[in-house]
């Protein structure tokens, strides 16, 4: 047999991703098979057990592979030299984890959300995951330092803490969106800008 390319073995892998993907967000994580993902991508079982040696596998590099493209759409306003005030970076971000490329794509924010629970289990999983939030609570820690040098945010808050409760906020508002439906993204915003204004310490 000719030897595939890198290209074609990469497009195999991410179609038993998607096929993965869409069998989690149908059907939820524990009622999925590997017999349904392998259906699902229109490969052979032999060439999918060539990728991926079970159904675990395949969920934890899909997980995986799904949480770092909802963390890459967030990416570009992580990365504003001047990121704008907190309500408004929050409704920002918001957005652009929950935007979906059309009625095709599965929703990734349940797949995460799945996923995520999965991992407690799956400590491998769970350290991947880990990583992934760790580069953006770093980022996170640069902006709420922005913000407090430019008076937005009181000086006294921790910078590391103050990130780390915007992510919690953040995965949060992502645990009640698949549990209770579509939230309404500019109340968070307009709540937590609020909050944060109350924060300030101002000038007497």
């Amino acid at each position: 047999m000719p030897k595939l390319s890198a290209a074609t073995r990469d497009r195999r892998r991410n179609q038993i991703l998607d096929a993965a993907r869409s069998c989690i967000d149908e059907h939820g994580l524990e009622a999925v098979s590997i017999e349904m993902i392998i259906a699902r991508s229109g490969l052979s079982t032999g060439t999918v057990y060539r990728y991926f040696d079970g159904k675990d596998a395949v969920v934890d590099a899909a997980v995986v592979a799904g949480t770092r493209e909802l963390l890459e759409r967030i990416q570009p306003i992580l990365e504003l030299p001047d990121p704008p005030p907190p309500g408004e970076f929050l409704a920002q971000i918001l957005q652009a984890m929950v935007a979906r490329a059309g009625p095709g794509p599965v929703d990734l924010t349940r797949i995460a959300v799945h996923g995520w629970s999965h991992s407690r289990s799956r400590p491998a999983l769970a350290a991947a995951i880990e990583a992934e939030l760790n580069q953006v609570g770093d980022r996170l820690t640069s902006i709420v330092r922005h913000w407090q040098s430019s008076g937005v945010l009181d000086a006294r808050a921790d910078p590391s803490a103050a990130a780390e409760l915007l992510t919690t906020i953040l995965l949060g508002f992502l645990a009640r969106r698949a549990l209770l439906g579509a939230s309404d993204i500019d109340a968070h915003a307009a709540a937590f800008a609020l909050v944060a204004q109350a924060q300030v310490v101002q000038p007497t």
